[in-house]
């Protein structure tokens, strides 16, 4: 008797298991929507610091696969790590070393010849003040260019008032990210084995899948763009010092750096390195436009694909999208680390959402046809008699 109200209860249950499986989806919309809310009310309050804790995030995941190939050599953890920031260390100071007193010369040499670019403007001087003829209530072009001086040095008065403070925070800014990564590439085991203690056993397989293999991408991700911001940034330099333009270090550096966010970042920071070419003449302004339609080919069709590899297959949609918000949430900064962002986004996506979503949809499997002739089992206790 009892197996057939068993039985007799199989209905509601799984009606009742039915509509919670209808219902998950709206759960997990609405869960969803809240976190974002809640995320973005955080990004807006704490920027700053959640900037600085996601960039040590970022340099950490980039540090650790030297940190464990030196693990493997049964170097202790601490030594490896202190081994891998040592040598970075090293590395970023001898750059500075070459790079950083022609730089500094290049930029008082361009302070300088400030006033010269801008008598260079004969031309349009001219022609504004044939224009001044058909409009009248237009100011002379010299009272036009003292404005727009005065406000040039207003502003850069300002920032250089504020230019130590500014340098103190950012050397607080680095040393914050260098001692945050460091910690966290040194007790990385043990954050993973804390955070997968927070989660479900039936779950917990999936987590440690799925953060390896964020880590994994955005410390690829990290270490590759390092490498191609490099080789762009010496090229560029060794194609300005052939053409002859002034200013090759700083204008090549600025290059670099623009590899950082991708697709427009490139020409974005070419933008400067045109005008400068521009106002050598039109031959060198053709010249360095022709070299960098070269360099960024030569990026696209060898030294993308020979340093970065499939490995970090985002959706170019994707990355496009996050450029756009980080840069409207963040500014600069948020356009540089919108990529990696991304990234993982595209993991949580690929490992836990998509098959979540396909186990909804996968058609259940028919039920067997119920046959009239067929005798009930018989209990278990009947069997024991």
């Amino acid at each position: 008797m009892e197996g057939v109200d068993l039985d007799g209860d199989r209905p509601a249950s799984r009606q009742r298991e039915s509509v919670v499986q209808r219902a998950m989806p709206i759960y997990y919309a609405l869960l969803f929507a809240i976190l974002t809310a809640f995320g973005l009310y955080l990004l807006m309050r704490l920027s700053g610091v959640l900037l600085i804790l996601f960039i040590s995030l970022l340099f950490a995941a980039a540090a650790a696969r030297p940190a464990s190939q030196l693990e493997r050599l049964r170097i202790p953890s601490g030594i490896a790590v202190l081994l891998v920031y040592l040598v970075a260390m090293a590395v970023v100071v001898g750059i500075g070393w070459f790079v950083l007193p022609p730089l500094f010369g290049q930029v008082a040499t361009l302070v300088d010849e400030i006033p010269n670019y801008v008598d260079r403007y004969q031309a349009v001087r001219e022609s504004w003040e044939r224009l001044r003829e058909q409009y009248p209530e237009l100011e002379p072009f010299e009272e036009q260019v003292a404005t727009a001086g005065s406000r040039l040095l207003s502003t850069v008065g300002s920032r250089l008032a504020e230019l130590p403070s500014e340098l103190f925070s950012l050397f607080l800014d680095v040393l914050s990210i260098f001692v945050i990564s460091m910690l966290l590439v040194t007790t990385r085991g043990r954050l993973l084995s804390f955070i997968l203690s927070l989660v479900s056993p039936d779950h917990r397989d999936t987590a440690e899948r799925v953060m390896r293999e964020m880590w994994d991408r955005i410390g690829y991700y990290v270490r590759a763009k390092l490498i191609v911001m490099t080789i762009i940034a010496v090229i560029t330099y060794v194609a300005l010092i052939i053409i002859g333009v002034p200013y090759a270090v700083l204008l090549s550096i600025v290059v670099g750096l623009g590899e950082a966010v991708p697709r427009i970042g490139p020409w974005l920071a070419r933008i400067p390195l045109l005008t400068i070419a521009a106002l050598q003449g039109w031959t060198t302004f053709l010249l360095v436009f022709g070299a960098s339609l070269v360099i960024e080919n030569a990026k696209g069709y060898a030294i993308s694909p020979w340093v970065e590899g499939d490995q970090l297959d985002i959706h170019p949609l994707l990355v496009f999208v996050a450029v756009l918000v980080g840069a409207a949430l963040l500014g600069v900064a948020g356009a540089f680390v919108a990529v990696p962002a991304a990234a993982m986004v595209q993991v949580m996506f690929e490992e836990v959402i998509i098959p979540w979503r396909r186990a909804q949809i996968a058609p259940e499997p028919a039920a067997e046809p119920a046959s009239s002739d067929r005798v009930p089992a018989p209990a278990a206790h009947e069997h024991e008699g």
